[in-house]
């Protein structure tokens, strides 16, 4: 585990370009085993908690809309693509050649992409923001703290979202 996610939380941490993280108690580098004896928890840790579980849930509520896009566009193109063949064949049928059917299906399959690209970021970003969730949860289980928190995101017409997290600590450190 990255000693520095540690410092993340704690309201000691120093933070320099050149040096990285630093503890502010003794000026070095974190330099603990499994856990610091020293680590303060204050604000930080809350806002920290609130900022990675807020970006997870607004991910994860994007699931729908993301597979719903897939969906559509994944259609749109097999349904060019299948359009393309049968006018071919159709015109084969009839004497006749022409290069529309082949545009159609190129088009059909330059759609794809469009429904791919988007399931793939969604999955990227979930797994990156499901990953800082677990890594934060983890730290906090070593200093036995446990929370439950309800994200509450409401939107109006123009998307702009309102956010409220609402934190309870179940379990806290014995400080």
């Amino acid at each position: 585990m990255e000693k520095s996610k540690h410092c993340e939380i704690c309201e000691n941490q120093l933070y320099d370009f050149k040096t990285g993280t630093r503890c502010g108690i003794t000026n070095e580098r974190p330099c603990f085993k499994e856990k610091c004896s020293d680590i303060i928890f204050d604000k930080k840790y809350q806002d920290k908690i609130r900022e990675v579980n807020i970006e997870f849930e607004s991910i994860r509520r994007d699931k729908f809309l993301c597979y719903l896009n897939f969906s559509l566009y994944f259609g749109i193109g097999v349904s060019l693509m299948f359009t393309g063949y049968f006018l071919g064949v159709y015109l084969f049928k009839k004497g006749a050649m022409s290069t529309v059917p082949m545009v159609i299906i190129g088009i059909g399959f330059l759609v794809l992409p469009k429904a791919i690209g988007s399931l793939v970021s969604y999955y990227q970003k979930i797994s990156v923001a499901q990953m800082k969730k677990t890594k934060l949860d983890e730290i906090l289980s070593r200093y036995n703290i446990e929370y439950s928190i309800d994200v509450i995101i409401n939107a109006d017409i123009h998307d702009n979202k309102e956010i409220e997290a609402n934190l309870t600590f179940l379990r806290k450190h014995p400080r």
